[in-house]
């Protein structure tokens, strides 16, 4: 991989004075109604830096983009990453990308269950959709049959969690330097993943193969007060299946995966759909009426999702994305608010909401917003591109 990454390096110096210069500054605060678990602060704020360099040549694209985040409580929610580093070569039927990216997989809204290339920073957000770079070579080819993507993923990354002061964090703070591999190559084995997609008139369809180290630990008690939990990534197989069925106004979604190599094989599904309604009350507003539902084998019952998404559809491209979660087993239900506005052509302001809430105390089934009983959060976050 070294080796891929001074090509990069060399084409990046050889075209210095040809390159376009971006980024973007973001500043967010994020205020918590009571007091954490552990006793963390009520107010939590961060700063992100993201220099962005980008290069286009008629068979060539170079793109550069790191990621410093510097936060004001957690030392553990730091980072520095490289975030994009890589060199594009673009082929009348065949692209191929080596270096350092991001690659998305998957058409729900709620749970991405085939997205599974780069690993989840959760530090930055519960949901997981915040992602570190992954250092790879990728082939494409584009043929009548449909695209076939193939990787080879290399110098796997480790999930990031919160520290003793972060919030948004299980009860028990979970120690990454003492992580365990199943593999004995462990955070040096070559993961391989491959995705087939196509499109039939208003199906798009993806399935999805990948073998390599779980990007999902799972976490072991190590008896110790100090470092109670441990990390275990161990090798799996996955197949995954991604669907979206148009229908005018109506788009049908389905993500499911068959997962083998941590305990037994299991499977797993996000499913259902999103319809808008376009010009509401004769203006330019759409509404967007969002249902999804949940399965896993591992669970005895996953949440189901019932949200709205107001698109204004004006100069400032304002939006509002707002749902429930409700888990009828266990009588947990959360809400959740975004919504973002920009600021003439430099700024874009941001604010998110969420609330948990348990409905059945006295129910005895496993809870799953349990670690979070005391995060109910309101974040505004302000970002000024380059």
């Amino acid at each position: 991989m070294k080796f891929l990454l001074t090509i990069v390096a060399l084409f990046l110096l050889n075209n210095i004075f040809a390159y376009e210069f971006l980024g973007e500054v973001i500043l967010d605060n994020r205020y918590f109604f009571n007091e954490g678990t552990s006793y963390q602060d009520k107010i939590h704020s961060s700063f992100s830096y993201s220099p962005e360099i980008f290069h286009e040549e008629e068979d060539y694209i170079f793109h550069l983009k790191p990621k410093i985040r510097k936060d004001s409580q957690d030392p553990k929610r730091n980072l520095l990453d490289l975030q994009e580093f890589y060199l594009l070569h673009i082929g009348e039927e065949r692209e191929i990308k080596f270096g350092i990216s991001k690659e998305f997989w998957g058409v729900t809204e709620t749970t991405h269950r085939v997205d599974i290339i780069n690993q989840t920073d959760f530090t930055e957000g519960f949901d997981g959709e915040e992602k570190l770079g992954q250092p790879m070579v990728k082939v494409s080819l584009e043929e009548e049959w449909g695209v076939l993507d193939i990787y080879a993923l290399f110098s796997f990354r480790e999930r990031q969690f919160s520290g003793q002061e972060g919030r948004l964090r299980l009860p028990l703070i979970i120690d990454k330097n003492e992580s365990i591999y199943e593999s004995s190559a462990k955070n040096k084995r070559t993961d391989f993943a491959a995705r087939w997609s196509n499109y039939y008139d208003q199906l798009d369809i993806a399935i999805s193969y990948f073998s390599g180290t779980t990007r999902e630990p799972r976490l072991f008690p190590t008896g110790s007060i100090d470092k109670p939990l441990i990390p275990y990534y161990e090798t799996i197989d996955q197949f995954g299946l991604e669907l979206l069925y148009l229908i005018g106004s109506l788009a049908i979604k389905v993500e499911a995966i068959s997962r083998a190599g941590q305990g037994d094989r299991f499977s797993a599904a996000t499913y259902g759909f999103e319809y808008t309604q376009v010009g509401i009350f004769d203006s330019r507003i759409d509404l967007g009426w969002i249902f999804e539902g949940n399965h896993d084998d591992r669970l005895k019952s996953s949440p189901t999702v019932l949200g709205t998404r107001l698109s204004f559809n004006d100069e400032l491209d304002s939006q509002i994305l707002s749902g429930f979660i409700w888990n009828d087993v266990s009588k947990e239900l959360g809400f959740l608010l975004e919504s973002s506005r920009r600021v003439g052509e430099c700024c874009l302001i941001a604010l998110e909401g969420v609330y948990f809430e348990d409905t059945d105390e006295d129910n005895n089934e496993p809870k799953l917003f349990e670690a979070f009983r005391e995060d109910d959060f309101f974040k505004i976050e302000f970002t000024y591109y380059l």
